[in-house]
């Protein structure tokens, strides 16, 4: 294939020009991302929880619920140090992350019957109901039945156990909640404990190393 020769030499220069200046916006995109982040936890955490939050995007937002989660996370996971985002793109800091290539906002529980949803994303964002000293795991029982563990850097919930509970007669759903926040209880107590064991073995191996 022949080379055309009517190509000028400030084409060619222009189209050099403005990858050099595609790159320089690239490199700022993380850092940019960072401070609408910084923004949008400020107001998150001034909303009333969860349930508010999705509306509030909707109302107030030029881009969807998702995108600003994404702003969000790049905020929570370099706020102790916001210099590694130094010339990186937003797609570097989410790939430094670990985000997941198809990100979800929600996480289908249940069988194809049936499906639950629960914004799992946000499960960290209120204290555990036990009061444990938790930071890497939480619970939630979505249907009255099937348990889910949610850790910290995992990209969806793990179900652990399925109570095998039939769904209680109206006069005993008070019983029932008692029981399953029971369950909840006994289960953020013991992963207060592995997080315990896990931070002692880090330290060991940091020992040795």
């Amino acid at each position: 294939m022949s080379t055309p020769t009517d190509i000028s030499a400030s084409k060619i220069a222009k189209v050099n020009d403005l990858h050099k200046q595609f790159i320089t916006i690239l490199k700022k995109g993380a850092m940019m991302a960072f401070e609408i982040g910084k923004i949008l936890r400020d107001i998150y955490n001034r909303l009333d929880g969860y349930d508010s939050w999705p509306q509030w995007c909707k109302d107030n937002l030029d881009f969807d619920l998702k995108t600003a989660s994404r702003y969000i996370r790049i905020y929570d996971n370099f706020k102790d140090n916001p210099k590694l985002l130094t010339g990186q793109s937003i797609l570097d800091a989410l790939n430094f992350i670990s985000t997941p290539e198809k990100e979800k906002t929600h996480v289908e529980y249940g069988n194809s019957d049936k499906q639950y949803e629960f914004p799992w994303e946000y499960a960290f964002e209120k204290p555990p109901l036990s009061k444990a000293s938790l930071k890497n795991y939480r619970f939630e029982i979505p249907n009255n039945h099937d348990v889910y563990l949610i850790r910290r850097g995992f990209n969806a919930p793990i179900k652990i156990v399925d109570l095998l509970t039939p769904d209680p007669e109206e006069n005993l759903k008070t019983a029932y909640q008692g029981m399953l926040e029971n369950v909840q209880t006994a289960l953020e107590m013991y992963f207060q404990e592995v997080e315990r064991i896990e931070a002692l073995q880090e330290k060991v191996r940091g020992a040795k190393s």
